[in-house]
């Protein structure tokens, strides 16, 4: 093996004649480190890591690095940039990845980057020269162990004049990648390169801990993945459809303190259940220490095994009135509802909240929540402000996770079983709730459900409770999401939107689930 220079001096040797320039990236902070060096350069972003579990990984590493091109090109760091473009290698879908993510290349963590980045960059260097770029360059630091060495002789073995695996990191300082990306507040991984650290590396069966008890107080749940309080979806026959395919228990849709006490008709409903459900909570909202505890010791709420405090809502309307995740900004009052709850049921007590509302306070909430009476905190890794929208923070999570001693429960972007064991792997949590990533797609809890039998089910169910014509209302958007993505699913949404009738939707499935 010839020796080399130092990847860095051979870089800014070559830069002047350096015309275009492949950069194989895998992640937002390593990028951000190399901008320093990549001043005047036309920049093409190779973004692959085959090796990242779950897709969701691979999703927030990609989110971070596009959000970065966009500020570079946008002239946040100065005219100096020229273009930045962005090439995403994705998980089947081209004969590139194909040809990287054998597995039979990947040895066992420190032996798995010897063995497959250079084979990998090898191959990006093929595909560099083959796309007319006069110099490719990594900003990899040898995966795991941050071993320059061997990355300068793995761009040794990629052979060919003027495409070095080069380690951009080496020598910038890792301050400077920190405060780019806390500028414009980037995901920051724990680990780099094409797989986890030994300590972090997941067992062959991890999907198993999905199918294990925890404890919420003295209540045993018979596995980890729970239904999520949804408002307008997780109606009495949609929770029946969730129970019956292996939820751990589930959640009504948030009820209001204050309309159950004033035994609102309409509000009763949303507390009605059914016998597939053998464990099951009430989400109750609202700011009045004294209504909630009041609502939570109706007879109408006592078949419920858990009380659910709605304190993240980011509603406007909720929030206006000093509830949901309002209450976040009011410490003092959240601890009342929590402890004067507490000293009225012996039921088990979890919290629902946020990142934060007005400020990030999850971490300070959460040891109050923990200090009021609560039994378990469900956590959803965004404030108020993003809604629903931008990255699930995983991190704060993981922080609440370690700095208190009930369950923590993770809340926000699983759509897999996968996600669902990377998230309690990553964070430490004891459980997840999921919510958008059911709907449609029961079958996330475990037990497999054909599309017929699912709405069927929970057509017959809510017709018994909320009446027929409420049930078909409510009904046509889940049959949306049952068939999104199938090749009869625009056909059978039309033709569901225009039924009047429980009896004709389930004429329109029978029909068309034989041919999707």
């Amino acid at each position: 093996m010839n020796k080399r220079l130092n990847a860095n001096e051979e870089f800014k040797a070559k830069k002047a004649d350096i015309n275009r320039l492949l950069l194989h990236v895998c992640c937002a902070p390593c990028l951000a480190s190399a901008l320093a060096k990549l001043k005047n350069i036309d920049v093409t972003c190779f973004y692959y890591n085959p090796n990242i579990m779950p897709k969701l990984e691979w999703q927030r590493r990609l989110t971070a690095v596009k959000t970065l091109i966009d500020a570079i090109n946008a002239g946040k760091f100065g005219k100096e940039y020229r273009k930045f473009d962005l090439v995403v290698v994705d998980n089947g879908s081209s004969a590139f990845f194909d040809a990287i993510k054998g597995d039979e290349l990947l040895g066992e963590h420190t032996q798995r980057c010897t063995k497959c980045i250079g084979f990998r960059l090898k191959k990006t260097a093929e595909w560099a020269q083959k796309n007319g770029f006069n110099y490719f360059a990594t900003t990899l630091t040898s995966s795991a162990q941050k071993n320059s060495e061997l990355i300068n002789s793995i761009g040794t073995l990629c052979g060919g004049e003027g495409y070095v695996a080069t380690d951009f990191k080496k020598d910038n300082g890792a301050l400077e990648s920190k405060e780019i990306c806390a500028r414009l507040g980037l995901y920051r991984q724990n680990y780099c390169g094409c797989g986890l650290p030994e300590k972090e590396q997941p067992t062959k069966n991890f999907l198993d801990i999905l199918n294990t008890p925890f404890k919420i107080g003295k209540l045993k749940i018979k596995n980890r993945l729970l239904l999520a309080p949804m408002a307008g979806w997780t109606d009495v026959g949609f929770r029946r459809v969730a129970a019956e395919c292996g939820a751990g228990y589930t959640t009504t849709e948030m009820v209001s303190a204050k309309a159950l006490v004033f035994e609102s008709k309409k509000t009763l409903e949303l507390l009605a259940t059914t016998e597939s459900e053998k464990i099951k909570a009430v989400q109750l909202f609202g700011s009045d220490a004294g209504v909630i505890s009041k609502a939570a010791n109706l007879k109408e709420l006592q078949k419920f095994d858990i009380i659910d405090l709605n304190m993240g809502c980011p509603m406007p309307k909720i929030v206006k009135n000093g509830d949901g995740s309002a209450l976040m900004d009011n410490l003092n009052k959240a601890s009342e509802i929590i402890s004067t709850l507490r000293a009225s049921t012996n039921k088990p007590i979890t919290v629902k909240f946020r990142k934060g509302g007005k400020t990030e306070n999850a971490i300070e909430f959460a040891a109050m929540c923990e200090k009021s009476g609560a039994d378990a905190l469900i956590v959803h890794g965004r404030t108020r402000q993003q809604m629903y929208a931008g990255e699930n923070d995983f991190e704060v999570i993981k922080q609440i996770a370690s700095s208190v001693k009930i369950p923590v429960i993770v809340s926000g972007d699983i759509l897999t079983r996968e996600e669902a064991a990377w998230a309690l792997h990553y964070t430490g949590a004891a459980a997840v709730m999921i919510g958008r990533g059911a709907v449609g797609n029961p079958g996330i809890f475990g037990k497999q459900i054909s599309n017929k039998d699912a709405i069927k089910m929970q057509l017959e169910t809510d017709s018994i409770f909320l009446g027929e014509k409420k049930a078909a209302i409510e009904c046509k958007k889940h049959i949306a999401n049952y068939f999104r993505g199938t090749s009869g699913a625009t056909k059978i949404k039309m033709a569901v939107l225009l039924a009047k009738t429980t009896e004709e939707i389930l004429s329109l499935v029978e029909n068309y689930t034989e041919n999707i």
